[in-house]
Formats: C-alpha cells, structure tokens, sequence
C-alpha cells in the first residue's frame, strides 16, 4: 500500500507499521519527493464488511455492507458443503453471523 503526500502528492511509501487492534494500524511513511521530504504517521481501520470471511476471527466483529444479502450469506452457511474443508492457517471459528453487534 502506498500513500499520497498531503503536501506535494507524491506517493509515500510505508517504512514501519504499528498493529493497534485486529482492525487498526498506524503506519509511518516517508515521501518520495526528495524536495519535500516530509514524514508523517497515518492510521487504517478496517471498518465494514463487503463479503464474508471464509475463516472469521472471533474476536473481529465488523458490520457487513448494506449491498451484502444477508438472506444469500445465510441460506450459503447452512448449505451442505460439497466436501469438508479445513482451513492450512487459521483455526475453524464459528458464530452467528447475523447475532447483533457488541456484547450480549
């Protein structure tokens, strides 16, 4: 990923990162202009969920996009599955998708 200067508006490229939470990062970028030079911290936050995860984490709970039928995602999770399938990186993790958000 690479990000604009807000000064000049050469890309920038990320020289650290910094995981705050499962959904937010800071990132440290210096310009690319050498005439500029400016540094600068910015901080991504992944904040909606245009399709499902495969493999959720249980602990990431993120809103799902007003596109997304929820109706399709449902009827998909109770389908059988063709064949069963286990995920190489990530342990299998289930809950309910369409529970409401924040703590019970």
């Amino acid at each position: 990923m690479r990000l604009r200067c807000p000064h000049c508006g050469w890309l920038g490229t990320i020289r650290s990162t910094e995981v705050v939470s499962a959904t937010v990062s800071r990132h440290y970028v210096i310009c690319n202009n050498l005439e500029c030079g400016h540094t600068w911290r910015a901080t991504t936050e992944a904040d909606l969920t245009l399709s499902p995860s495969a493999t959720p984490a249980s602990t990431v709970t993120l809103p799902l996009s007003s596109h997304v039928r929820r109706d399709v995602v449902a009827a998909q999770m109770r389908s059988p599955s063709i064949f069963d399938y286990l995920p190489r990186h990530t342990p299998p993790s289930t809950r309910d998708l369409f529970a409401p958000d924040g703590p019970s």
